[in-house]
C-alpha cells in the first residue's frame, strides 16, 4: 500500500473508532486521550512530552527540501525508531479501542506485555513490535479488521529494529539491513525509506489531530452521565481549560444514570465487544456478499444466530420498547434485510451501500 493510499485509509477508519468510542462511553473515551498518566505528577516526566519533540524534529527533517547529509539520514531513521517507541502515546490509543470491549479505563494497558527478569532484578517494557502487535490484536478482536492492517504496517518492523541493534549500513541507494545475527540481507531502498517515513508521520499527526479534536469539545466543560473505568455510572463534569488543562471530576454521592445512558447501556450490551453485529434467526444467515461488502469497509460482523424465532422476535420488541432504532425501518423490506447494530443503534440493512451510508461520515484530508 502506497503512502498516500495508506493515510486516506487511516483517516477513514480512525473516523470510525473515535466516533463509535465516543458513543459507547465517551468518559472513558476522553481519559483515553492524554496517555502515561499515573496519578499525581511534577511537569516534565511524561515522555508523551518526548514523543512530540522526536515527530517536530522528525518532521523537520523529513521536509528540509534538499538532500540530507549522512548524519541527517542517521539522525531520521534513529528519530523513526523512537517515534516507534512511543508507547505512552499508543497506550491511549489501546485505551480508546478497549471502549468497544467494555473494558474500563486502564493506566497501565501494556501491562501484561511488560516481563520482571529476577537476576539481575529488571522491568522490561515492550518494543514497539510487541506493542503494534497487540494493537492490531485488538483492532481485530473488535471488528476493525481494515485498522489491524493499518496498524502493522505503522512502522516498519526491519528498520527500527536495524537502527536498535545498529544492524545497518547506510548507502547511497538506501539502507542496507545486514542481519549479522541470522537471516536475509536486504537493502531498503530510498524510495521505501520515504515512503516509511510519511506513514510514519502521518499515523503520529492523524492521531494526535483525532484526539485534540475531541479534547476540543471539552471547552467549554459538559457533564456526561456514563461510567469512567470501573466505577458506577455518574454525571462526570469533563473539561478542557484554556491554558491547557484537563480533568474529570465529579461531584456525585453515588450511582446515577438517565435514559441516554440506559439506552447505550443496552445496545453495547448487545454488541458482544465488537462495533458491527447482524442478528439471524434459525435456519438463516447474513448475505455473504453483505458480509463480504461490510468486509471492504474495514469491518469483520459479529454474527448472533438466535436458536429460535422467538429469541429475534424479543430482540425486534426491545428495540422497539427501548427506542433502539438509529433508523426507523421500512417494514416492507423487513424480510430482504438483515437486522445489524452499531454503537450508534439498529437498523435493517439490505446491501454494503446501505451500510456504507450508516458509518460516520470522513473527512477529506489533504495528502501533501
Amino acid at each position: 500500500m502506497g503512502s498516500q493510499e495508506y493515510i486516506q485509509a487511516l483517516n477513514a477508519q480512525f473516523t470510525y473508532l473515535f466516533a463509535y468510542a465516543r458513543k459507547i462511553n465517551e468518559i472513558d473515551t476522553a481519559a483515553a486521550l492524554f496517555g502515561e498518566f499515573r496519578g499525581m505528577q511534577d511537569a516534565g516526566w511524561n515522555t508523551v512530552a518526548t514523543a512530540h519533540e522526536v515527530f517536530e524534529e522528525l518532521r523537520t527533517l523529513g521536509t528540509k527540501g534538499e538532500l540530507l547529509s549522512r548524519a541527517e539520514l542517521r539522525q531520521v531513521l534513529s528519530l523513526y525508531a523512537q517515534l516507534a517507541e512511543a508507547g505512552g502515546v499508543y497506550e491511549g490509543l489501546l485505551n480508546t479501542m478497549q471502549v468497544a470491549q467494555l473494558k474500563g479505563y486502564n493506566l497501565w494497558p501494556f501491562q501484561e506485555l511488560v516481563r520482571v527478569r529476577q537476576a539481575p532484578r529488571a522491568v522490561i517494557g515492550p518494543n514497539a513490535n510487541a506493542m503494534f502487535r497487540r494493537l492490531a490484536e485488538v483492532a481485530t478482536e473488535i471488528g476493525m479488521i481494515g485498522l489491524a492492517r493499518l496498524l502493522e504496517g505503522a512502522f516498519r518492523d526491519d528498520i527500527r529494529n536495524a537502527m536498535a541493534h545498529a544492524d545497518y549500513i547506510l548507502v547511497p541507494d538506501g539502507l542496507r539491513l545486514r542481519r549479522r545475527n541470522g537471516g536475509q540481507p536486504m537493502l531498503v531502498s530510498n524510495a521505501e525509506l520515504t515512503a516509511a517515513l510519511q506513514i510514519a508521520l502521518s499515523f503520529f499527526e492523524l492521531l494526535q489531530a483525532f484526539q485534540q479534536e475531541i479534547a476540543e469539545s471539552f471547552r467549554p466543560a459538559r457533564t456526561i452521565v456514563g461510567r469512567f473505568s470501573e466505577n458506577p455510572p455518574m454525571p462526570c463534569t469533563i473539561e478542557l481549560t484554556d491554558d491547557g488543562r484537563f480533568s474529570i471530576s465529579t461531584r456525585a454521592p453515588g450511582a446515577q444514570v438517565d435514559a441516554a445512558y440506559e439506552r447505550q447501556r443496552r445496545i453495547n450490551d448487545r454488541l458482544g465487544g465488537q462495533l458491527v453485529a447482524a442478528y439471524v434467526g434459525p435456519g438463516t444467515e447474513a448475505s455473504p456478499v453483505l458480509l463480504e461488502e461490510i468486509s471492504e469497509t474495514g469491518f469483520e460482523v459479529l454474527t448472533v444466530g438466535f436458536e429460535s424465532a422467538e429469541q429475534l422476535a424479543d430482540l425486534t420488541a426491545e428495540v422497539d420498547e427501548h427506542e433502539l432504532w438509529d433508523q426507523e425501518p421500512n417494514r416492507r423490506n423487513a424480510d430482504n434485510a438483515v437486522l445489524m447494530a452499531t454503537p450508534f443503534g439498529f437498523r435493517r440493512i439490505s446491501n454494503g451501500a446501505e451500510f456504507q451510508a450508516w458509518l460516520p461520515a470522513v473527512e477529506e484530508i489533504e495528502v501533501r
